[in-house]
């Protein structure tokens, strides 16, 4: 979480979601206490512990596939089409989204 967080200080991601102000929720199946979010204002991200119920894009997952993506060993396309990634919100937010887990 911590590498799409940093991020955001790339004037390109600044740029780029400056005008999305949104909460990603991450709900892990295998680790209930790391569960957490991001909220994303005005170019900036912040991750809160713990489980927003009012946020707007959620993906439930485990640890381990979540790791996979971030290190770059499993797209996170590919974890959404074989199901170890579930997602619900705005589609395009999360497609949106997928540039800051490369």
């Amino acid at each position: 979480m911590g590498k799409m967080v940093a991020k955001m200080d790339d004037p390109k991601y600044k740029s780029r979601y400056a005008n999305f102000n949104k909460t990603l929720q991450f709900n892990f199946t295998d680790s209930e206490e790391d569960n957490c979010h991001i909220v994303f204002h005005e170019g900036t991200a912040k991750i809160v512990d713990g489980v927003n119920e009012t946020a707007e894009l959620v993906i439930t997952t485990t640890t381990d596939a979540i790791m996979a993506i971030m290190d770059g060993s499993l797209s996170p396309t590919r974890a959404f089409m074989g199901g170890r990634v579930k997602a619900k919100g705005p589609m395009n937010d999360l497609i949106k989204l997928q540039a800051l887990m490369k």
